[in-house]
């Protein structure tokens, strides 16, 4: 009952704290009716689109979720997890620059050790991502660094530095160099905000943001390496990641323009919930994409 409490917390509707739990719609107001006569309180309030939490519900709520985080832990810590015997489903969030790098290698690295495994990979909103972790929806998410809640735990994978790229033979950059005008005079190709991949080269500095905003967009694309195949076929430009297009400046024919307005840094993590962290497969899968990102992302 205090698991669907607090999926129902989480959720708003009693709908889909059911579906997320694998069971009916009555089950659920039915334990729910149960706590209220425990708690001798409403505990959620029925509204248009859903249900409200009463003040007393989210004072528990904390207290009730972490008990239910440590018995999951408390579990998965007697869970025995063998990969060459395993024919476990395991799905994994991440962003597109990540899908010709360091996705293949994973997938090299999970094919000998555990043949039977069966790898599902997507790419779902960033913030979709860390709820969809703590309801168990997907096992790891791959992603621009971000602060998270506790219940979601991190490890840095990959660190880079953003540059400016033009296409090899570019008529105006010869030197490799540019500057801030000559970056605000030329066009240029971007993430669309409709996939939310941009949220990666994005969040940055206000100082980076404000420059960023007064480009002349010439084209959008939905992906990173269409990103890099417009820029390619024309005279437009592009923000990147440096390690990214020095590993692929000769399949795309790119040159990095060195400059001195665009400092900024950007990370990405593998994250988890914190519920699984003693799960031992979960342990081996975040490993193997450990193991990955040092073969296909450092240089």
């Amino acid at each position: 009952m205090l698991a669907i409490f607090a999926a129902v917390v989480e959720e708003r509707k009693y709908t889909k704290a059911a579906k997320r739990l694998g069971i009916t719609q009555p089950s659920v107001s039915q334990s729910i009716s149960k706590l209220r006569d425990i708690y001798n309180d409403p505990l959620f309030i029925r509204e248009k689109l859903g249900v409200r939490p009463t003040a007393f519900a989210l004072e528990i709520y904390p207290d009730i979720a972490d008990a239910i985080l440590k018995l999951d832990a408390l579990s998965a810590t007697r869970t025995r997890f063998e990969p060459s015997l395993s024919k476990r489903v395991f799905k994994i969030s991440t962003i597109s620059l990540f899908e010709h790098t360091l996705i293949p290698e994973m997938f090299k690295e999970i094919e000998d050790e555990a043949p039977n495994v069966t790898i599902l990979v997507d790419n779902h909103s960033t913030k979709e991502t860390k709820d969809m972790l703590r309801q168990g929806t997907i096992d790891l998410s791959i992603e621009g660094s971000s602060d998270t809640e506790s219940s979601i735990l991190s490890h840095m994978i990959y660190d880079d530095e953003l540059v400016v790229v033009c296409r090899e033979n570019h008529p105006a950059f010869s030197e490799s160099t540019i500057s801030e005008s000559e970056f605000l005079e030329y066009q240029h190709v971007t993430l669309s905000s409709i996939s939310g991949n941009h949220r990666f080269f994005e969040s940055l500095l206000p100082s980076s943001v404000q420059l960023l905003q007064k480009r002349k967009v010439k084209r959008q694309v939905a992906s990173y390496w269409g990103l890099l195949s417009s820029v390619q076929s024309s005279n437009n430009l592009a923000i990147f990641t440096r390690k990214m297009v020095e590993k692929n400046s000769d399949v795309f024919n790119l040159k990095i323009l060195d400059n001195n307005f665009l400092e900024q840094k950007v990370e990405a993590c593998v994250y988890w919930s914190k519920a699984r962290n003693l799960d031992p497969s979960i342990i081996w899968l975040t490993e193997k994409v450990k193991a990955a990102a040092i073969n296909a992302l450092s240089c």
